[in-house]
């Protein structure tokens, strides 16, 4: 997030569906200006990638970027097929922890106030077998990525 809050230019229009790594981009990329930066609701999952391309469209002349978690980025990951055929220069950053994180969060709050002892995340919970290969997902739909 430093790096790209460096290179990233002063009008960037950013929609941040990423919230467990909300601090560190907010860190970094500061939203500074009304209409610059735009953040999902907690609740729901996959509008990270959609959202970003959305904004794209209403911002032609900008440099658009979404953030998504792994697991709203499987929710919607068929959006960047919509990216490409479009032709639409919106950045896209999966941030992935191998774990629907949001999730495990609410569920571990929601354990704590149901006196219900702390125990394993159910396994639909985790993203980690096997690995999820964003990059060639993105290249399999048309648009050019990296780890």
């Amino acid at each position: 997030m430093s790096e790209l809050g460096r290179q990233a230019p002063a009008d960037v229009v950013i929609f941040d569906e990423a919230l467990t790594n909300s601090p560190a981009l907010t860190r970094y990329l500061p939203p500074r200006a009304p209409g610059r930066f735009f953040q999902t609701r907690g609740g729901s999952l996959g509008v990270g990638i959609p959202g970003a391309i959305g904004l794209q469209v209403l911002n032609p002349e900008k440099t658009v970027i979404g953030f998504t978690g792994d697991g709203g980025a499987m929710y919607t990951i068929q959006a960047l097929w919509t990216a490409a055929r479009h032709k639409l220069p919106v950045k896209f950053v999966v941030c992935n922890n191998a774990s629907y994180k949001l999730l495990q969060l609410n569920i571990q709050q929601w354990w704590k106030e149901q006196g219900v002892a702390p125990h394993d995340f159910p396994l639909s919970f985790d993203l980690s077998r096997p690995a999820l290969g964003f990059v060639d997902m993105a290249r399999g739909m048309g648009v050019a990525g990296r780890r």
